[in-house]
């Protein structure tokens, strides 16, 4: 929905102060991170960006909200759209954000750099941008945090998370790499089973138990034509949830370039030591 769209559905108001384009980046982020929890519900990640506030925001073929006449009584919700909890409901981090986003960044780091081939350097990548406009190093973790609100029988935000990506660079091959670490039952927990494959794609998927307890599931898929994702989802004893994925494009699957590199740069195996890694916890 463009301004001038959003606009015409809310009639004349005064001048708004909400930033309708970073709604709109919410919104993709919110469908990013369902694909995150089913990573077989499409062919690869949105472009993640930020945005504070919230609106009603429609969707391609939604129905229009409901008029409501001056002085009329508003109609009694049927259903509580956020009755059921999809923010983390265990036991808070015991770190600060900034201390355990510094944390995280080291120890993601460090995990990469002693698997991708010699000579890989790490630069920034779109995803790694949060609010939008502001751009974070390369696999460098920052909060992804939104209240949940409900709207005219909508539930959104609840978002509560951390995220880092790079891009990666091999004899002029590119690829890149992100990552989630979420406390479990929140809107980016991690698959724990597989689904079926997305359209026009071919691959697999492992489900299996790792040395402390851990569900795992490794996933892989090529875009017919196009690039390859790996992406390994780890659900840890300790309520501790991390998504991770390599792709072998620079910038992201779904946009339909042509992969760089002929595979992406971290395999499955190497994804899942990146996930086991004990520090890669929000309870240290």
């Amino acid at each position: 929905m463009s301004r001038e769209q959003f606009d015409a559905a809310i009639g004349v108001v005064p001048p708004s102060t909400v930033d309708v384009d970073a709604v709109l980046d919410r919104e993709r982020r919110r469908a990013r991170v369902r694909r995150v929890a089913n990573p077989w519900t499409a062919a690869g990640a949105g472009v993640v960006a930020v945005a504070a506030g919230a609106v009603l925001v429609l969707a391609p073929g939604d129905p229009g909200p409901a008029l409501v006449q001056p002085g009329a009584a508003p109609p009694t919700p049927t259903s509580n759209a956020c009755r059921l909890p999809s923010r983390p409901t265990g036991a808070p981090p015991k770190e600060k954000v900034t201390v355990a986003a510094d944390r995280l960044t080291t120890v993601l780091t460090a995990a990469v750099q002693q698997r991708v081939a010699a000579g890989t350097t790490l630069g920034v990548h779109p995803f790694g941008q949060y609010p939008k406009g502001t751009q974070h190093g390369p696999l460098t973790f920052y909060h992804v945090f939104s209240a949940q609100v409900e709207e005219d029988g909508a539930c959104s935000g609840g978002e509560d998370y951390f995220m880092a990506a790079a891009s990666t660079t091999e004899k002029a091959h590119k690829g890149a790499v992100w990552a989630i670490v979420t406390r479990l039952g929140g809107n980016a927990t991690p698959a724990t089973e597989c689904g079926p494959l997305p359209e026009d794609t071919q691959g697999s998927c492992r489900p299996w138990t790792g040395p402390h307890g851990e569900t795992i599931v490794e996933t892989t898929f090529t875009i017919h034509g196009g690039p390859t994702v790996n992406r390994v989802n780890v659900t840890k004893p300790d309520g501790t949830g991390v998504v991770i994925e390599a792709q072998n494009t620079a910038r992201d699957a779904k946009l339909g370039d042509a992969p760089d590199m002929p595979s992406p740069p971290l395999d499955l195996g190497q994804l899942a030591q990146v996930a086991l890694d004990p520090g890669l916890t929000l309870y240290p």
